[in-house]
């Protein structure tokens, strides 16, 4: 593979942060307005990936796109990498969320009171922090990754299609989560953090051989590590 380029998108609107909520019925014209920025990534003979992860949001908001761009791509497939950061609550990974009763009820293990969540240290704190994703992006030691981390694991899987065995370009549109985005930004690009990124907004990295660069509204450059 000689070029990949990737577009780390956030998903499209949801209601809220209380659970793995489906898009809005609004959610549409934020899909829309990223559709010609997606196509025009994408030269003539290169392969298109739509990649997503677990939650509704996301798969929603990838099904859309390609429907829109390349309805012959390959069928949208959960992806590890753009994962939300891994949180670890009563010994189960927990998605973020709004609600100490939807931590609790992701606790697989361990039967946790609906409100446990609330009185622990990190996550009590999280909760009722008014940027509940700032909170953790300039948090050292949560019970989990830190945003180092994120960014580390997001590069290095960025990085790995490289070992594709293909003549072809590769673009991929990676639907991914907020939390992701803003560690990508801050500690993987060292850009100041932005807050929440608008609706399928999308930093764009592209990959060669050579290295890493990045365009992230108006801010472009080089990718110092990975």
């Amino acid at each position: 593979m000689k070029k990949v380029t990737l577009a780390f998108l956030r998903h499209a609107k949801v209601p809220s942060h209380k659970g793995d909520m489906p898009l809005t019925a609004d959610s549409g014209a934020d899909i829309q307005a990223a559709i010609p920025k997606l196509r025009a990534m994408i030269g003539q003979g290169d392969d298109v990936l739509f990649l997503a992860t677990r939650t509704q949001r996301s798969q929603q908001t990838a099904v859309a796109l390609r429907d829109a761009i390349a309805p012959e791509a390959p069928e949208i497939l959960p992806a590890w990498g753009l994962r939300n950061p891994d949180l670890y609550l009563a010994g189960s990974r927990v998605e973020m969320g709004s609600t100490p009763e939807f931590l609790a009820s992701q606790c697989e293990h361990l039967s946790l009171p609906r409100d446990a969540a609330a009185e622990h240290p990190f996550f009590g704190a999280f909760l009722t922090a008014p940027d509940r994703i700032e909170y953790w992006l300039n948090h050292e030691t949560p019970p989990g990754e830190n945003a180092a981390a994120v960014a580390k694991r997001v590069l290095q899987f960025a990085e790995s299609f490289l070992d594709m065995p293909s003549h072809n370009d590769l673009v991929v549109a990676c639907v991914t989560h907020s939390p992701v985005m803003r560690a990508i930004l801050t500690k993987g690009l060292n850009l100041s953090d932005p807050g929440e990124p608008g609706w399928v907004e999308a930093i764009v990295i592209e990959v060669t051989r050579g290295g890493m660069t990045f365009r992230f509204r108006d801010h472009f450059g080089a990718v110092q590590h990975a």
